[in-house]
């Protein structure tokens, strides 16, 4: 099928359905939510996080529709990639232990795309993809800290890479995921970008991600505390520059660090990717139209129904109850006009059209108070086709860091 026909006959679609995953051009899969998968996998390349040869050996292996057998398909490699990277290791390689590290975690994490957490090699995968990540982390420098963030009764796990060696004083940039991350996605989403600019780097898993839920810790909507406790970690170190703390949110991120922003004021400039203001009216209402458009006979992506059960889970909704997350997510809102700090938007084109987020971007923008504000719609040419344009990350690093070079100025 032709572009255009694609780009038209999903519009189409998206009158009834709001998916922010849904794909306007095809890459390898049928399944629009598993190709959306595949894309970001692909995105992840330039940061390190694989190499296409072994990503598209690794597709044409998986069964197209199949969430099991994509997540079956990715230890495969993963293991075969660990394997080389021990063995550059024992021979003192370890540029090349370094690389072939990242890339297996990056493939083992692939595979709890589609996992349900209630499979015993949940965890296992998880603990393997954060092993490697580990190892290549130390053959850094500078390292990449694995810390443990003090977090009421427990700790938010995650990353911290300084901008260079010492403690001369840098910029510093929080990374926060969305509704079905882990903290290592932002590392390959964006944190080289950070470090090569001159940035401090944080992100750390935020009650709702990793396997927080694990511990009953589920997504809350009052998320200035969680990422005000990242920000106390920080803001002491000699390295950081306290007066110049930016925070970046994807997708669901797109709410949790705008609500940060608007109750706590250390974070001086903001960036979403894109604006969330009210999360029940995308995801909870997106689950029922889902289940609704199924009945009225539009097919429904069997990966894309494996990833709302998950990210039912997230929210402490049972996996058999997708609906149950419009309940839940009721009560995550905010207002914009609270947000004093200088702001960046950032939506791909394919999700401005729907008119659902449209309308929530413009609300977003129009009720931001400071006149330093800014939101850039990426066309499809530029390879904004994709959920937080996943697809072209070197484009989406200049964006955002220039733009704080310029606030911070």
């Amino acid at each position: 099928m032709e572009t255009s026909e694609r780009i038209n006959k999903l519009l189409k679609e998206t009158e009834q359905v709001v998916d922010p995953h849904r794909q306007f051009y095809k890459v390898r899969f049928d399944d629009n939510s598993m190709d959306f998968a595949f894309q970001w996998m692909l995105g992840a390349i330039r940061n390190g996080g694989g190499e296409i040869g072994e990503m598209f050996y690794t597709a044409a292996q998986i069964e197209d529709h199949n969430p099991d057998s994509w997540a079956s398909e990715w230890p495969k490699i993963a293991e075969r990639v660990e394997k080389r990277a021990e063995a550059a290791e024992s021979d003192n390689h370890l540029v090349s232990a370094r690389e072939f590290y990242l890339k297996a975690a990056c493939y083992y994490r692939a595979a709890l795309t589609s996992l349900l957490p209630q499979k015993p090699e949940f965890v296992k995968l998880y603990e393997k993809s954060l092993a490697c990540f580990s190892k290549a982390g130390t053959m850094f420098r500078p390292q990449i800290e694995m810390i443990r963030i003090p977090f009421e009764n427990t700790y938010l796990p995650g990353c911290y890479i300084k901008a260079a060696e010492g403690e001369n004083k840098a910029k510093t940039i929080i990374a926060i995921g969305g509704a079905e991350t882990f903290f290592i996605d932002l590392y390959f989403h964006i944190a080289p970008s950070a470090i090569k600019r001159g940035y401090n780097f944080i992100t750390a898993d935020i009650p709702g991600q990793g396997i927080l839920p694990m511990e009953g810790q589920f997504f809350r909507p009052d998320t200035e505390k969680p990422i005000g406790a990242i920000i106390d970690f920080i803001q002491d170190r000699p390295e950081v520059d306290s007066n110049r703390i930016a925070v970046y949110g994807i997708s669901g991120g797109g709410y949790y660090v705008p609500r940060a922003s608007a109750y706590d004021k250390r974070i001086k400039a903001c960036i979403s990717n894109c604006a969330v203001t009210n999360i029940g009216k995308i995801m909870g209402e997106m689950a029922i139209q889902n289940q609704k458009a199924a009945a009225g006979g539009i097919k429904m992506s069997p990966f894309n129904i494996r990833m709302f059960q998950i990210m039912a889970w997230r929210h402490g909704v049972s996996t058999e109850n997708i609906s149950g997350l419009l309940e839940r997510t009721r009560e995550f809102v905010f207002d914009p006009s609270l947000i004093s700090c200088p702001v960046l938007n950032i939506c791909s084109n394919g999700e401005y059209l729907n008119p659902a987020t449209r309308a929530m971007e413009e609300y977003y923008m129009q009720k931001l108070p400071n006149s330093n504000k800014k939101m850039i719609v990426v066309p499809f040419e530029d390879g904004g086709g994709t959920h937080c344009l996943g697809e072209n990350t070197g484009l989406l690093s200049a964006l955002v860091f220039d733009w704080i070079d310029e606030v911070f100025a």
